[in-house]
């Protein structure tokens, strides 16, 4: 076979395919995002079922907030609503919003962030999206924040979380704890941004997702474009809370687990060829139909060749 994948996935192939899936998600799928504070008034969150867990940090979104702007953005890639200005992944599923970074204190310890993990879990987030994390050294964290990630495992929430816009071979917590999915970032034409991180753990546990130049919500109406990996995570959870909603059509019990297998075990190389530029490719390209054809017992040369 020819070595050059990206035949397989031509440009902007995750969108099309999301459009064409014309699923938009279960009602009983709940995906928690912690995250700034989102204004949940914004047109595009019109018919969204959003409930906002109380936390330490304000509730309340500013449409001059740096981190109300993080948060509204992250959530409607999610959970805009069909034919508005922003058209989320997963509208149809069920949105906990839980506000861990304020306007005024945009720094989290890793004590905040585990009690908004146990937060979401207690209120029955099947997924749960961190599109933030904290530089570390080796990926070694807190056992606060160990504990509330092992409670993940123990009730088969699936962690999203960003790996971090450094540009370097260096780990985020949370992203680089065990059974957490990782999420870097790509362009248009499937290759990582210089921004997005990489290392060891990540070639295990890590995808790369569209996040350059993506659309979201604004604070106070509007739209924007932004990039980072902070907005390719909401796009895969969006995609692995569809996932659990096929599960859900199948009769089979949703599998936060088994959804994270489909998308690492889918997932594309990149097409380069250099060593380095291949460990930032992580464990490869988010393939939206290469998971579903994997949940649905295909296999995957078949679905290369049919690609």
């Amino acid at each position: 076979m020819h070595h050059h994948h990206h035949h397989l996935v031509p440009r902007g192939s995750n969108r099309d395919i999301l459009r064409t899936l014309s699923l938009k998600g279960d009602h009983n799928i709940r995906v928690a995002i912690l995250d700034g504070p989102v204004d949940i008034a914004h047109p595009c969150f019109q018919g969204a079922d959003l409930t906002v867990l109380p936390t330490l940090a304000p509730t309340a979104a500013r449409s001059d907030g740096f981190m109300s702007a993080h948060g509204t953005h992250v959530a409607s890639i999610i959970f805009g609503q069909p034919e508005t200005s922003v058209p989320g992944i997963a509208p149809q599923c069920r949105g906990l919003i839980v506000p861990i970074f304020s306007d005024d204190r945009r720094r989290i310890t890793q004590l905040d962030l585990a009690r908004g993990i146990e937060r979401a879990v207690n209120a029955g987030a099947h997924i749960i999206n961190i599109s933030g994390g904290e530089l570390t050294d080796f990926g070694e964290a807190d056992g606060w924040l160990e504990n509330a990630v092992s409670l993940c495992r123990q009730n088969n929430v699936l962690l999203v979380a960003a790996a971090g816009n450094n540009g370097c071979d260096c780990l985020h917590v949370p992203a680089a704890l065990p059974a957490v999915l990782a999420v870097g970032a790509m362009d248009d034409h499937g290759h990582p941004l210089d921004f997005s991180n990489w290392g060891s753990t990540y070639e295990q546990q890590g995808i790369l997702a569209p996040g350059e130049d993506i659309l979201g919500a604004k604070p106070g109406g509007g739209t924007e474009r932004l990039s980072g990996t902070s907005f390719a995570t909401p796009i895969v959870s969006g995609v692995a809370a569809l996932l659990l909603s096929e599960q859900v059509r199948r009769g089979e019990t949703p599998d936060p687990q088994k959804v994270r297998q489909l998308l690492l075990q889918s997932a594309l190389p990149c097409d380069d060829d250099a060593p380095e530029q291949a460990r930032r490719c992580l464990a490869g390209r988010l393939n939206v139909s290469g998971a579903f054809t994997l949940l649905k017992g295909g296999n995957m040369s078949e679905e290369l060749a049919t690609a």
